[in-house]
């Protein structure tokens, strides 16, 4: 990009300068053209007048007129040494050479004491001259196809540099979207593999609690029940009794905590089986009625997909069922060839989507939310207000 703007900026002003130099010299080519076409007016004029062989007087003003069309074709031919060389170039140059040659031979022709005159315009003269109109017309033609062969070239100068700069800009470009698409993709890899170490971390402190601590606590409650099936004193039996319920309060709390680490039903049903199952346990509370639609979804989502949707839908729900007071809430999940879309509501209380950037307790959830979709290059919308529930549609490239 740096190098696209410094070629942009030069050939702006390259071009800049070359046009305010090419308009210089174009419009003094025309000015010695247009002196050279009024000279030679003034020649034809005075010329056409049939007392020029008895009118010295007009004879001199002829050839005042081809003197100063001489000066001025000297002046255009030093000017044309500045442009640069064609073929147009050089027939303006030899018709140049050739209107000088009639001008000193017409010249010539008509000084005084070069003719006998008898009233009438000499033939010699006549032929002479209309040469040198001959000449001049040559010349005329060359000029306006050498002006407009200029403006061509330089035509052509600026669209190659336009293609030229077109060409830089389409390159940098595809550079440009090559890089954001591999910083992309290698994000998205980042992502893969932190929730694929953060997956069998979590497997592993999972095992970890079910073997350790787990067979710890299972084997409380089988010591308990063995003394208890052996006898013991009735002053140890309560004690003896909330040993056994808070082991297996322990181990209820442990195979929560275990599931939450390692979810067994997700390992066993996949995604939609897994939400089906869970909104049935909700449905069975009769507090909130729970729907879930999969028509249409036919994808296979990958292992680390299922569990970001699995843990989403977890933490839409516990927002729903502890904060919202809502009766219903529908998920859907719905596929576009390799292209996902899920979508969440509910018809609670609602809140104010612009406090989800606060410190609240209660919006760390949707924050995480946000950070699972953001990490995989998802997109998402929240739409909420007060008393109108909640709207969440997140969609995710395959």
């Amino acid at each position: 990009m740096i190098v696209f703007m410094v070629l942009a900026f030069g050939g702006i002003l390259y071009t800049s300068l070359k046009n305010w130099k090419f308009d210089k010299q174009h419009i003094e080519l025309v000015a010695y053209s247009k002196s050279i076409d009024r000279e030679v007016s003034n020649s034809r004029i005075v010329f056409t007048n049939h007392t020029l062989f008895i009118d010295t007087l007009k004879k001199t003003t002829v050839l005042k007129s081809l003197s100063n069309t001489k000066n001025y074709i000297v002046s255009l031919e030093n000017l044309l040494e500045k442009e640069t060389n064609s073929p147009e170039k050089e027939l303006l140059k030899n018709a140049l050479v050739e209107v000088k040659k009639q001008i000193e031979h017409l010249s010539e022709t008509i000084s005084p004491g070069s003719q006998k005159n008898d009233g009438s315009p000499n033939s010699t003269i006549s032929k002479a001259y209309s040469r040198f109109q001959n000449a001049y017309l040559a010349f005329d033609k060359n000029f306006h196809d050498f002006i407009i062969n200029e403006k061509t070239s330089f035509k052509k100068e600026i669209f190659m540099f336009i293609m030229l700069i077109f060409s830089i800009l389409t390159f940098c470009l595809v550079q440009l979207f090559r890089l954001i698409s591999a910083f992309h993709k290698v994000e998205k890899q980042q992502a893969n593999k932190t929730v694929e170490v953060e997956f069998k971390e979590r497997k592993r402190i999972a095992a970890d609690l079910h073997d350790g601590l787990g067979s710890i606590l299972s084997s409380i409650v089988l010591f308990v029940k063995i003394m208890e099936k052996n006898g013991v004193k009735e002053e140890i039996r309560g004690n003896l009794e909330q040993v056994k319920q808070l082991s297996n309060m322990a181990l209820d709390n442990l195979e929560a905590v275990i599931n939450n680490l390692n979810p067994s039903i997700l390992n066993r049903y996949g995604l939609i089986k897994s939400l089906e199952v869970l909104c049935d346990k909700i449905n069975d509370t009769g507090k909130i009625n729970c729907k879930i639609n999969t028509l249409g979804f036919d994808v296979k989502l990958s292992k680390n997909m299922e569990i970001n949707f699995y843990r989403i839908c977890n933490e839409l729900i516990n927002n729903t069922l502890k904060h919202s007071g809502a009766s219903e809430l529908k998920i859907s999940f719905k596929n576009i060839k390799r292209k996902v879309s899920f979508y969440y509501q509910d018809n609670g209380k609602g809140f104010n989507p612009d406090l989800i950037s606060s410190n609240e307790e209660e919006k760390m959830g949707l924050r995480n939310i946000i950070s699972r979709v953001e990490s995989f290059g998802g997109t998402y919308t929240i739409n909420s207000e007060a008393g109108k529930g909640v709207e969440i549609t997140i969609h995710l490239n395959l």
